[in-house]
């Protein structure tokens, strides 16, 4: 696709740091969507494009009812990855970042306050995991109907908080309109809820065939899944009429 003159870029709810190895193994020419848009980066200066943090007082808001409830969270700034306590949810991540070469790893940090860390430390993303089956009634009751901050999520037990307005779709919208891209010159692919709002934003968007069903009701195009190439056999057939 790069060979042909067409740009490929990530789009992601990861952390930055987490994302950027697949950019530099890539050798992508564009920056990185990262924290389900709240924050767009160039890969290799690490340079912040554009990005929407969530206000301080809110962060600590919400940090407070997570704790009353006992929901354990952890929480992304532009580079940092922080929590009160490593437990096996992010051992994933922690893992393939301890695998990195000692100056690409990201800092991943155990926390007491977390309102004290965010006061300080931009915060773009909150991720809420819920362990016990009824730890997403909690997390929606309290959260599903503010409209101060952006809720969705990527996979079935957890829950990411940005702040309002931030959406994958949103943050493609602005880079394309810097480079000029039209919506009708742009491909999207994704498997979740986080996804949505860029696949209806792309001319066309695509579902891999084994994401959720919110997800392929928002689509254009249902894919072959994501475990038997379901994005490069749509890229060779949409593109190259292969």
């Amino acid at each position: 696709v790069r060979d042909a003159g067409i740009d490929f870029m990530l789009c992601t709810g990861r952390i930055f740091g987490s994302a950027r190895p697949y950019a530099k193994f890539l050798d992508l020419n564009t920056p990185i969507i990262a924290s389900n848009g709240a924050i767009t980066m160039e890969w290799k200066s690490r340079r912040e494009l554009f990005g929407t943090p969530m206000e301080p007082e809110l962060c600590a808001e919400i940090f407070d009812i997570l704790d009353k409830n006992d929901l354990y969270y952890h929480f992304y700034s532009r580079e940092s990855f922080y929590t009160r306590k490593f437990l096996h949810e992010g051992s994933a991540i922690r893992s393939m970042n301890e695998k990195l070469p000692e100056d690409e790893r990201f800092p991943m940090l155990e926390i007491s306050d977390p309102a004290r860390v965010a006061a300080k430390d931009p915060v773009y993303k909150i991720s809420v995991r819920c362990i016990r089956p009824e730890d997403s009634e909690k997390f929606t009751s309290h959260f599903a109907d503010r409209s101060d901050i952006s809720v969705t999520s990527s996979f079935s037990d957890n829950y990411e908080i940005s702040a309002p307005g931030v959406d994958k779709g949103a943050a493609l919208a602005r880079y394309a309109g810097m480079r000029g891209i039209r919506p009708e010159e742009i491909i999207s692919f994704g498997d979740n809820k986080n996804d949505i709002g860029m696949i209806r934003y792309a001319g066309l968007g695509v579902a891999v065939g084994n994401a959720v069903e919110e997800l392929k009701n928002a689509a254009d195009y249902i894919a072959d899944t994501n475990e038997n190439s379901g994005v490069g056999k749509t890229l060779a057939k949409v593109i190259f009429g292969e």
